[in-house]
C-alpha cells in the first residue's frame, strides 16, 4: 500500500514551472469537433502520459441539471476526454462528483454525464462511499472527508465548466475540486470559513492535498451573470487545458475581463507558491492568447472590498465580531415567491441555519421561505442550489 500511495505522488507531479495553457476553438458540441479540440489542447499543453494508469476525471456536476442550462460540464467533452484517454492506454478510468444536496446512489442522469459513462464502460464514482478523511493543509488542521476515488486512482483530471460564482467571483479548475468533499459535508465549510479570503484558504489546501495532474474547461457554452446555477449561458466558442490548474483559471478571469489577481483564490495560490507563475504574465499560450480572447461586455459578479486587513490582526475575540460585522456588509439572498416551488433546497444546505418556511398570508394555501439576515453567512449556497431561480443577489439595484 505505501508502495502505490509513493507511486502515485510520483505521478501527480504537478505545477511544472510555467507550464502552458491551450486554448482552442470548439464551437459546438458536436463530438467530432470536440474531439479535435481535446487532442489539440491536451497535445499542446503537454499532457502527462496515461498508460496503465487509473484515472479519475473529475467534472462539474454542481447539480443534476439539463445540459441546455450550461451548469454542468458537458457531457460530450466527457465523453471525448474518455476516448482520448483509452486511445492513449488509461488502464482504468473513473468518473465522479458530489453535488451539495446528493444522497447515496447519487448518478447525473439529467446532465447527460451518466448515459456517456454507461456507453462508454466507465465506472462513475459514488463520492459519499467510504469517504478518506484528511487534514487540509493551510488551514488550522481542518479535517474534511475526500471522495476514496481520489486514492484509488494514479491521476486526477479536473475538467470544469467556464462559469461566474457569486461568492468566488469565478469558478474553475481549482474551485471544481471542491466536488471532492462528499455532498453535505460542504456546507458546514462555509461556516467554518466565510468570507472569501478565507474560503479560498479552504480550496486551495484541497487543491494541495488533491494534486491535479491535468485540468481541462470547457468554454464552448459558458455561464456569465448569477453563476454558478441561475446565471445566462453565453457562446464562447473555448476549450482549455493545462498541466497547472491555476493558470488555466487565469486565462479564464482574463477572457471574463477580470484581473486575475483580484480573484481571491488565484491570489491565495500565488501567495502558497501552489502555481507554476509569479505574474499572470509568466504563463505561456501556445496556441490562443487569453489576453487577445477578452469578451467586451461579459457580465461579471461585481467585486466587493476585501476583509479589512486590521480584523486580522487584532485580539480573535474582536476579530470574529468584525468578521461578522463585514459578512453582514455583503450582498444578501433575496427569495422571490412568485417564482419559488417550495422545494427547500436552500434550507436544508444553509449552513447558517438562517432560513426557514413560514405560512403565506398572500397565498394562504402556501408557505413562504423567511431569512434571518443575522445568521445568513453570504455563502450563497441557496443561490446555488435553487432549481427555480428564485434567489436574487442584492446588489442594491432593487429595494
Amino acid at each position: 500500500m505505501t508502495a502505490r500511495r509513493n507511486e502515485q505522488k510520483n505521478r501527480r507531479a504537478w505545477v511544472a514551472a510555467n507550464a502552458p495553457v491551450a486554448i482552442a476553438r470548439c464551437e459546438n458540441y458536436e463530438l467530432g469537433q470536440v474531439e479535435k479540440a481535446m487532442e489539440k489542447v491536451c497535445e499542446a499543453a503537454q499532457m502527462p502520459p496515461v498508460e496503465g494508469l487509473t484515472v479519475l476525471i473529475k467534472p462539474n456536476v454542481l447539480s443534476d441539471a439539463k445540459v441546455e442550462a450550461a451548469i454542468t460540464t458537458n457531457p460530450m467533452v466527457v465523453q471525448a476526454l474518455i476516448r482520448m484517454l483509452k486511445t492513449k492506454g488509461a488502464s482504468k478510468i473513473l468518473v465522479g462528483d458530489s453535488p451539495g444536496l446528493q444522497g447515496p446512489a447519487f448518478t447525473p442522469r439529467a446532465c447527460g454525464i451518466q448515459q456517456i459513462c454507461e456507453e462508454e464502460q466507465v465506472q462513475w464514482c459514488d463520492f459519499t462511499k467510504d469517504p478518506v478523511t484528511q487534514v487540509i493543509p493551510g488551514t488550522v488542521r481542518k479535517k474534511l472527508p475526500l471522495a476514496k476515488a481520489l486514492y484509488e486512482a494514479d491521476m486526477l483530471i479536473s475538467v470544469a465548466k467556464f462559469k461566474t460564482h457569486q461568492l468566488m467571483y469565478a469558478t474553475g479548475t481549482v474551485k471544481n475540486l471542491f466536488g471532492l468533499v462528499p455532498g453535505l459535508h460542504k456546507s458546514p465549510c462555509h461556516l467554518s470559513y466565510p468570507s472569501r479570503e478565507s474560503f479560498a484558504k479552504l480550496i486551495s489546501g484541497i487543491y494541495e492535498t488533491a494534486k491535479p495532474a491535468f485540468c481541462i474547461m470547457d468554454g464552448i457554452i459558458g455561464m456569465e451573470g448569477a453563476g454558478p446555477a441561475n446565471g445566462i449561458p453565453r457562446h464562447i466558442g473555448l476549450l482549455l487545458a493545462s498541466r497547472d490548474g491555476s493558470a488555466v483559471d487565469v486565462a479564464q478571469s482574463t477572457i471574463m475581463g477580470y484581473d486575475p489577481l483580484s480573484i481571491p483564490l488565484t491570489k491565495e495560490l500565488r501567495e502558497r507558491k501552489l502555481t507554476g507563475w509569479n505574474i499572470p504574465q509568466d504563463i505561456s499560450y501556445p496556441l490562443l492568447d487569453a489576453k487577445e480572447l477578452v469578451i467586451s461586455g461579459y457580465q461579471t459578479i461585481e467585486q466587493q472590498p476585501k476583509s479589512n486587513l486590521f480584523t486580522s490582526l487584532i485580539l480573535p475575540f474582536f476579530t470574529r465580531f468584525l468578521k461578522k460585522r463585514h459578512q453582514r456588509k455583503q450582498p444578501k439572498p433575496l427569495f422571490d415567491m412568485s417564482v419559488c416551488v417550495r422545494c427547500g433546497r436552500c434550507i436544508s444546505i444553509c449552513p447558517g441555519k438562517a432560513l426557514g418556511f413560514e405560512a403565506d398570508n398572500e397565498a394562504k394555501s402556501k408557505k413562504r421561505v423567511v431569512a434571518d439576515y443575522r445568521h445568513c453567512i453570504r455563502c450563497y449556497c441557496c443561490h446555488e442550489v435553487c432549481p427555480a431561480d428564485a434567489i436574487e443577489i442584492d446588489t442594491g439595484e432593487r429595494k
